[in-house]
Formats: structure tokens, sequence, C-alpha cells
């Protein structure tokens, strides 16, 4: 996945980031990780700018978001459920995957929409249960905005500045994702033990 990626941005540049990157926040196996730090790094290689990347990450995740928010409010729970068991694999998307995403939303509601932008797989996912559940539009574009902004410039500017350490950086990004996964699983075991306890003292 990842030679096809930086083979298909060094060909295509602009072109490329704006595909890719609208198809990763549609479909969550397309990892922004590698397309934002590698079209970064291909600014201080080429002609590709700086500013040009961020301007047009941003536009194209915030319309390929959209278009996931919108397809969500046309479904409901149960379809979606049923769906992500029948097809998920062709897309490597799991139905515990969607849960999670679908139970952060419910329980911490909009904020979950800007915290989840910073995580993977769940950056891409938090927009179904918002979908939904119906979630404000004007809310979720401001919130979902406000972190993909602050996503896609780390990411872009971070690969310009390692443009010579590329098994540095994806090593770094590597970790910082497992780091989120561990953090997020630690708060829902804190979640299901909290729940338990009210449970019983009830």
């Amino acid at each position: 996945m990842e030679h096809i990626i930086t083979e298909f941005i060094s060909k295509w540049g602009y072109l490329a980031i704006t595909i890719l990157v609208l198809l990763e926040n549609i479909l969550p196996f397309i990892p922004s990780e590698i397309i934002l730090t590698f079209a970064g790094l291909l600014s201080t290689k080429s002609d590709l700018s700086l500013p040009m990347l961020f301007v047009i990450s941003t536009a194209a995740s915030f319309v390929g978001l959209l278009v996931l928010y919108y397809i969500s409010r046309l479904v409901s729970e149960e379809r979606l459920y049923r769906f992500v068991d029948k097809y998920g694999k062709w897309i490597k998307l799991k139905g515990k995957d969607v849960a999670r995403a679908n139970d952060w939303f419910k329980r911490y509601g909009e904020i979950a929409v800007l915290v989840c932008r910073f995580v993977p797989v769940l950056r891409v996912l938090i927009t179904i249960p918002a979908g939904i559940n119906r979630m404000n539009v004007v809310k979720f574009m401001v919130l979902s905005l406000i972190g993909t902004t602050i996503w896609n410039f780390a990411l872009i500017y971070l690969g310009s500045l390692l443009s010579d350490s590329w098994d540095v950086l994806m090593n770094g990004i590597h970790t910082y994702s497992y780091v989120m996964y561990v953090l997020l699983a630690v708060v829902i075991i804190y979640i299901i033990y909290r729940f338990v306890k009210r449970k019983r003292k009830s």
C-alpha cells in the first residue's frame, strides 16, 4: 500500500493527493499519514508548493468527510452493521471499529468528532455515527474542519522537515498510531468499568 501511494503521488502530484485524500476521508483503509507526510517530503524535492499542498489536502478532506456524512444520514444503524458484517472485509472495515466509533459518539457527542480526527482509522469512522445520529451539520463541519486542518498541516509540515529520514518518519507515525490505540483501549476499559460499577450499585 505504501509503495503504491508514494508512486502515485510522485507521478501525478497535486491530482494524486486530491484523489487520495478525498478517498481517505471516505474509506478508512487509505492511510492519510503516508499520503500527507510523503506530500510534504516531495515539497522539498520537487516543484510542489507546501501552502498549495495544505490547501488542496484540506479542501479534499472536507469534501470527502461531507460525502461520507450525508451517505451515513441515509442509513439506519441496523442496516449499517448488516452491511459491514457482509461486505466490510472487502474494504478492511470491521464491525467492532464502527461500533467503537458509534459508542464514542453516543457517549461524548460532538467533541468525539474533533478528538477522533487525530486517531488513525477512527478519524474516518467517526463521521459515520455523526451522520447516522444526524448531528447538526454546521457543528459537524466546524469541528471536522478544525481537526482536519491541524492534522493535515502537522503531517505535511512533518514530512517536509524530515524529508531525508523517511524510514524514521514512518516508524514514528506507526508508533504514534499504536500509542493512540492503547490510550483508546484504556479509555474504553475505564468506561466499561464505570458502567459495570454503576450497574452494581443500582
